[in-house]
């Protein structure tokens, strides 16, 4: 089987967008053998398509449904380049997401190196504390809820310097009562720093480098925390991303995430059957 593919990377949170047509049946299974090291190696994968809405230039249906700020941010940079968006120019690609509800707007500006990108996310179906059991202990934690993913917000010192591997057992723990797309995201408020680790069921567990839709998940968190609107930027390991979210009257009415996207790498890829 050979594939044409885009790599991309959002705030190393490194993205392959595969332009080859695979049967969604047969999508998260080819797509997982192109995220493997021993091939194209990355840390997601969607499948650009053609969209159903004639509003939006492109669908991207993400290997198992989940939406994903960042590959929504990737396509949109790539479409840009296509059109030959000239470097200090600005413009807004409009797409179906899969995991979204409605279309996904990406405001995109040309830079020197690389994109700048701005994309409004989905709001949340629900923020919740939950009850997680870990190893005996009964754990009280904020949830924030999408369409697409679930996000578990866990303070960075809940687990001290065990921190990586608690979080790795608990993501194992709590897959059976999880969506098939979840995170742990363990948050420092202080150091207004986020590392998140994303599961996807039977697919991959990851410690993205940059995690688009865990930022929103944090503004999301914030806004109901404060009960006003937020807007900050958040040190991951693969560099800051920043969230707006909009509260008024007492919920979040508009989010939006920003980040650089670099496209780095366009060719085929050769998978046996």
């Amino acid at each position: 089987m050979e594939l044409k593919f885009i790599k991309t990377s959002p705030t190393e949170n490194m993205t392959l967008l595969i332009q080859s047509p695979v049967p969604r049946k047969q999508q998260l299974a080819t797509a997982e053998k192109l995220i493997a090291y021993g091939s194209v190696y990355a840390e997601q994968a969607g499948y650009i398509e053609e969209p159903e809405n004639p509003l939006a230039e492109k669908r991207l249906q993400m290997m198992a449904g989940e939406f994903c700020g960042n590959a929504s941010l990737s396509l949109a940079a790539w479409l840009a380049k296509e059109k030959g968006l000239p470097v200090g120019e600005k413009t807004e690609i409009v797409l179906e997401v899969s995991g979204a509800d409605d279309l996904v707007r990406c405001e995109i500006q040309r830079e020197e190196k690389g994109f700048f990108g701005r994309v409004a996310m989905p709001l949340p179906k629900a923020v919740e504390k939950r009850t997680f059991l870990l190893d005996g202990e009964s754990l009280e934690l904020d949830t924030v809820i999408f369409a697409g993913i679930t996000h578990i917000i866990v303070p960075a010192s809940l687990w001290g310097e065990e921190r990586a591997a608690r979080a790795e057992q608990a993501a194992k723990a709590w897959a059976g009562e999880m969506p098939e797309a979840f995170g742990i995201l363990l948050f420092d408020a202080e150091k207004k720093q986020l590392t998140p680790l994303v599961s996807v069921e039977d697919v991959s567990l990851i410690w993205e480098r940059g995690c688009g839709s865990g930022t929103s998940a944090i503004g999301v968190y914030l806004a109901e925390k404060t009960g006003k609107s937020v807007s900050v930027s958040l040190k991951q390991p693969g560099g800051s991303m920043g969230v707006e979210a909009e509260y008024v009257n007492g919920k979040i009415q508009a989010l939006f995430i920003t980040g650089h996207v670099s496209i780095v790498a366009e060719g085929t890829a050769y998978l046996s059957e």
